[in-house]
């Protein structure tokens, strides 16, 4: 990554790290079985993947470019968002004293050339975009 690339840094708490890779990873649903229609088929290639945070942001999504970091407890895990970001950074979102035991950082190729405003969700809270170290 260059030395300008971004990202977005959102916190949110979740019980397991299932629950937390579930959220912000996609996943399929059972793909309809030989005697689909053509329509039932396309309906379902449509629709899929489906993963909650791409349907909390509202956009499209390369997951290739989001990292879900969970880390049991009630704090997340500070010491990686400092692997990630500038220390004055990461103090700045230490400050904001949101519960959390979750990071969901998206670097901005994941949007691909899309202009976007990012903003907190039912389950996230966004922080902002960052220059990212790597």
């Amino acid at each position: 990554m260059s030395a300008e690339a971004k990202v977005h840094v959102f916190t949110a708490m979740f019980e397991a790290n299932e629950d937390a890779s579930a959220f912000g990873h996609p996943h399929w649903e059972p793909e309809p079985n030989g005697d689909a229609s053509d329509e039932e088929y396309a309906a379902w290639q449509d629709r899929n993947p489906v993963w909650p945070l791409k349907s909390e942001l509202g956009r499209r999504l390369d997951s290739d470019f989001i990292e879900v970091i969970w880390k049991s407890g009630q704090e997340p895990d500070w010491d990686y968002l400092r692997s990630r970001l500038h220390d004055t950074d990461v103090t700045e979102i230490e400050k904001s004293g949101t519960s959390a035991n979750t990071f969901v950082l998206v670097d901005q190729t994941a949007f691909g050339e899309d202009e976007i405003e990012l903003r907190s969700t039912t389950n996230l809270t966004y922080h902002g975009s960052y220059p990212s170290l790597r």
